[in-house]
């Protein structure tokens, strides 16, 4: 591809204000600039790409196909030149608005996730942080390696070896039954009950390897019978009640969910070991100041959240207290 002399960085910027505020005036207030200037800038940009960018629609503008298909390029394009030339350590999130995404193939519900969420806008309230949907480890490693991806969050080392990496929680499984589930006046299920149930999972099968319940069974050399599968674990508490199904996840979300639903806990199979959590990153991203707070910022959540989270400790507790 033939590079055109006539862009230079200061067009980028202001194709990049452009396009997510779809407005000339509020891209030339979130630039600093006049409004004829930024006018002047997309003529310019429209000429150079060849196509008008921003097109009228009903009161408000809307971005043009080609224009969609070059935005989440010149945003990442412009994350690496600001990267590139910043002084050693010049990271300021409550100014930055690059735009972040992590992959998290643990769900831990209504605790990990929107904490993260939280305390990301709290530091960085312009930045767009985006949880992406997990796919196979090779992909997620392949996005990490370009870019595409900024932090992993996975339950299995195995899956992404080569990578860096730094333990994140750790906490006990349990199985969530219907109270009017046969079993569900148990304190734990064995192995062998826990493979003859049917079973309720988040995790398609692409992912295996990288899931937390699915990766250790097929270490252990089983399988269970997951005959139901949903694309998030907030659906499970519509599932569950009056099911037959068993559905398992880490206590700490467990507990959270029979707080309010007609569900029991049970103890998971001492098989499955605990449910430990590891953040990993690419090598490119070690020494950056953005990588150094990302990484900062989501360990900091877990160990709050999930410090006291021992088998020995009232769970309930723990939650009530936060």
């Amino acid at each position: 591809m033939t590079f055109d002399a006539r862009i230079d960085l200061r067009h980028l910027r202001v194709l990049r204000a452009l396009l997510a505020e779809n407005s000339v005036s509020r891209a030339a207030k979130v630039l600093g600039q006049s409004q004829p200037a930024v006018s002047v800038a997309l003529r310019q940009l429209r000429e150079i790409f060849g196509d008008p960018l921003l097109v009228r629609s009903g009161a408000g503008m809307v971005r043009t196909e080609r224009a969609e298909s070059i935005a989440e390029a010149v945003g990442g394009l412009l994350d690496e030149i600001d990267e590139l030339v910043a002084p050693p350590g010049a990271f300021d999130p409550a100014t930055s608005d690059r735009h972040i995404r992590i992959v998290a193939y643990l769900g831990l519900g209504s605790l990990l996730i929107p904490a993260v969420v939280k305390a990301v806008r709290t530091e960085a309230p312009h930045v767009r942080l985006e949880i992406v949907q997990p796919g196979p480890p090779e992909v997620t490693k392949q996005q990490l390696q370009d870019g595409e991806v900024d932090l992993v969050i996975a339950s299995r080392q195995g899956p992404f070896q080569n990578l860096r990496f730094a333990p994140l929680l750790e906490c006990d499984f349990a199985c969530i039954l219907s109270s009017t589930h046969a079993l569900a006046g148990q304190k734990r299920l064995t192995i062998e009950e826990y493979l003859s149930l049917d079973h309720l999972s988040p995790s398609p099968s692409a992912v295996v390897l990288g899931a937390p319940i699915d990766g250790r069974l097929l270490d252990l050399g089983y399988k269970r019978n997951v005959v139901i599968t949903v694309p998030e674990f907030a659906l499970a508490r519509y599932i569950v009640p009056g099911s037959n199904l068993v559905f398992t996840t880490a206590r700490p979300y467990a507990e959270e969910l029979a707080a309010d639903l007609p569900v029991n806990v049970l103890d998971a199979p001492p098989e499955l070991g605990r449910m430990s959590a590891f953040l990993f990153w690419h090598e490119k991203s070690h020494h950056s100041a953005f990588g150094k707070w990302l990484r900062g910022t989501v360990r900091t959540v877990a160990d709050r959240l999930f410090r006291e989270c021992d088998s020995d400790r009232d769970i309930r507790s723990t939650l009530r207290r936060r």
